[in-house]
């Protein structure tokens, strides 16, 4: 019991210094979102919400989710074997993906009504790679404790990316400016973390990377259809949006998002990051989940304290800060407050199922929560409702099952290693 202090102090100056990070790259972007309000219209954000909504299914298949595996083992050498076979993989389904937007991408993006943008369709396998290399090298940097470097990488890659974006919006390029843009941004931060990782590299050993293929099989096997089905329900969701209730209305959705729920769940990710290591760390020791866990959602009710005040005004605010033809985006940022919220409570200890071996119930509360996320529009677009009941229903239904969803962490977290 005598280290359990500077443990915690440990992993609160981790949480710090990566909150920090993150801070400051989410400052720079919603610095620069009144002008990209102006430069891009709110059908751009919609075509770029879909597109990324498309590299996010991808990226997660990318890697058989082997990439989360990363902190878990003892060994370091076992964890840079997880490391290449999640990259091995990765560089199998950008292939794929690179003949998919060769054989079909035209056809593709015509049947999206975005004839013009077939040719930037190549930017799709381009950034399923960058993201799971800045996924997995991200991973491998948490297990190193190298929290540090992780917040300058987001604070580089929020600058490089936000700047060519307002580059190329300043030119008139529209839709693809804001694809290219992300693209320059992951490509910062997948060389920067690859820079950081050179050190590090050791052998392949085909025999040992099979082993724990096996042996962290769960992962794809439960994990996967898990955030899989998180994205094509994004996905989904947005297309749904789009038919339902067109284009601008689709772009106020994804701008919405873009303020309000990015910072959240950035800010959510950066804790969630240490909450995994940290968690593995106290797990494989026999020690107190449940204290960390309710120490973890403490500090996360005090950071979404000010959030939850400002998205009560978000409508005025959006107006104010971004043109008046965005205050329909703070209408819909100031309904979907509650789902967002919960989401970032629950967000970071979802990380328990992966330490504890109780992924297939977490499963579970994932196609609950999908249902709740995607039905109401779906009712929305059949039933002809407006966009505000739409999302009511939809805020009300996925808080709902989020509350449940935490109150089952919380009680996870109760239980010890020995009785698992």
């Amino acid at each position: 019991m005598t280290g359990a202090a500077p443990v915690r102090s440990g992993s609160a100056r981790h949480v710090l210094t990566l909150l920090t990070g993150t801070g400051l790259a989410q400052a720079i972007a919603l610095a620069a979102s009144p002008l990209l309000s102006r430069l891009f219209a709110p059908e751009d954000f919609g075509v770029f919400a879909l597109f990324q909504s498309v590299v996010a299914v991808l990226a997660i298949l990318a890697t058989g989710r082997y990439e989360l595996a990363v902190v878990l083992p003892a060994s370091d050498d076992d964890a840079w074997q997880l490391l290449l076979l999640a990259l091995s993989i990765a560089f199998g389904t950008t292939l794929l993906s690179l003949a998919l937007v060769a054989f079909a991408g035209r056809w593709l993006a015509a049947e999206a009504g975005q004839a013009s943008l077939a040719p930037w369709l190549y930017l799709l396998p381009l950034s399923v790679a960058l993201t799971a290399l800045v996924n997995t090298l991200g991973c491998w940097a948490n297990r190193r404790r190298q929290y540090a470097q992780l917040a300058g990488n987001r604070v580089v890659q929020s600058a490089g990316g936000t700047a060519a974006t307002l580059g190329l919006g300043a030119a008139g390029w529209a839709a693809p400016g804001l694809l290219l843009g992300g693209a320059i941004g992951q490509g910062i931060a997948a060389a920067l973390l690859a820079w950081q990782a050179r050190g590090d590299r050791r052998p392949l050993h085909r025999r040992r990377l099979l082993a724990l293929a096996r042996g962290y099989r769960n992962f794809p096997r439960l994990n996967l259809p898990h955030a899989l089905l998180d994205a094509l329900q994004a996905s989904a969701l947005l297309a749904v949006l789009g038919v339902a209730f067109g284009s601008q209305v689709l772009g106020w959705y994804a701008f919405a998002l873009r303020i309000a729920r990015t910072p959240l769940a950035m800010l959510g990710a950066s804790v969630g990051q240490v909450f995994q290591q940290r968690a593995a760390q106290v797990w494989n020791e026999g020690g107190d989940l449940a204290a960390l866990a309710r120490r973890t959602t403490a500090k996360l009710a005090l950071i979404a304290a000010p959030f939850a005040v400002l998205l009560l005004f978000a409508p005025p605010l959006f107006a104010w800060a971004f043109g008046a033809d965005w205050r329909e985006a703070g209408v819909q940022a100031r309904i979907l407050a509650p789902w967002m919220l919960l989401n970032f409570l629950t967000s970071p200890l979802s990380q328990l199922p992966l330490v504890v071996g109780r992924q297939g119930q977490a499963l579970g509360f994932g196609i609950a929560y999908q249902v709740s996320m995607l039905l109401p529009c779906a009712l929305a677009w059949a039933w002809r409702w407006d966009i505000g009941t739409a999302l009511s229903w939809q805020s009300g239904a996925s808080s709902a099952v989020l509350l449940a969803y935490g109150a089952w962490l919380q009680r996870l977290a109760g239980i010890r290693r020995a009785a698992a």
